[in-house]
C-alpha cells in the first residue's frame, strides 16, 4: 500500500502529490503492464500500481482491481483511477463475462478498457488507421510484425511507439467513428477491430484526472464527465 504523508509547510506552497492509477490486467502475460510501466516513465503526474492475480477471466480481473483499489484507499476526488484492462479476443462468451464486469463495477468508482481481439491493436494503430476485422490475436499479431518484425508479447520498443501516439489516439478515434458509420454492434466492445485503450492513455499523458464520483463501466460510456473526454 502507498503510504501518504501530509507535511505542513510553513509560508510554502505545498507540492502536489501523485495521483494513483490501479491497473488489473491479464495475469498470463504482461503485455500490458509492459507498456504502461513504460508509459509512467513520460509523465510525472500518476504512479501505477498493478493489481496482483494471474486471473486471466474479466469478473476476476475486475475483482482484483477492486481488492487492490479498496486496499490503496483511492483518493478519487484527487483525481485517482482504477481501471481494469483485458481483451476480448472475437470470443462470444466473453459477452456474458463483460456484462457481469459492468454490474460487478457500477458505482465502485472503476474504468474498463477492452481490445478487440486484443491489446496490439493499440500499437497497431501507431503506424496508420486500419478497420480491417481479425479472426484472431494471432492474425493480429501477424499484421502488426509487418512493422514490428521481431515483436514479441512482454518484449517492447517502447521508445519506437511512444513518439507515434498521438497518431495512434486520432487513429482509434476514427475507428470508434468508423464503427459508428457502419452501423455499430449495439455490444459497441464487440467490434472488429477496436480498443478504447487510447482513452485511458490520453488521461495519462494530459493529466485530466477526475474530480467527480465514477460509475463502472467503460471510459467511452462517459464521454461528458469530466476529464474523460
Amino acid at each position: 500500500m502507498v503510504k501518504r504523508i501530509k507535511k505542513i509547510t510553513k509560508n510554502r506552497p505545498t507540492r502536489e502529490r501523485k495521483r494513483i492509477i490501479v491497473v488489473g490486467t491479464e495475469g498470463n502475460n504482461k503485455t500490458e503492464e509492459t507498456y504502461f510501466r513504460n508509459l509512467e516513465k513520460k509523465q510525472t503526474r500518476y504512479h501505477f500500481i498493478f493489481a496482483e492475480g494471474n486471473d486471466t477471466d474479466p469478473v476476476n480481473i475486475v475483482k482484483n482491481t477492486l481488492r487492490r483499489a479498496k486496499a490503496e484507499e483511492l483518493a478519487y476526488k484527487q483525481g485517482d483511477i482504477a481501471v481494469s484492462i483485458f481483451d476480448l479476443d472475437v470470443e462470444v462468451r466473453k459477452k456474458e463475462q463483460l456484462k457481469e464486469t459492468k454490474e460487478i463495477s457500477r458505482g465502485k468508482n472503476i474504468y474498463i478498457v477492452t481490445s478487440n481481439p486484443c491489446f496490439e491493436l493499440w500499437y497497431l494503430e501507431h503506424f496508420g488507421f486500419t478497420s480491417k476485422p481479425f479472426n484472431s490475436s494471432n492474425d493480429l499479431i501477424a499484421e502488426l510484425k509487418k512493422y514490428i518484425t521481431k515483436y514479441q508479447k512482454n518484449q517492447l520498443d517502447f521508445e519506437m511507439l511512444y513518439p507515434l501516439t498521438e497518431r495512434a489516439i486520432k487513429n482509434c478515434e476514427a475507428l470508434d467513428k468508423f464503427h459508428e458509420k457502419n452501423g455499430s454492434n449495439s455490444d459497441k466492445e464487440f467490434n472488429n477491430p477496436r480498443t478504447n485503450v487510447y482513452e485511458l492513455v490520453r488521461i495519462i499523458i494530459e493529466g485530466a484526472g477526475s474530480s467527480t464520483t465514477r460509475e463502472g463501466g467503460c471510459i467511452s460510456d462517459q464521454k461528458n464527465k469530466q476529464a474523460l473526454q
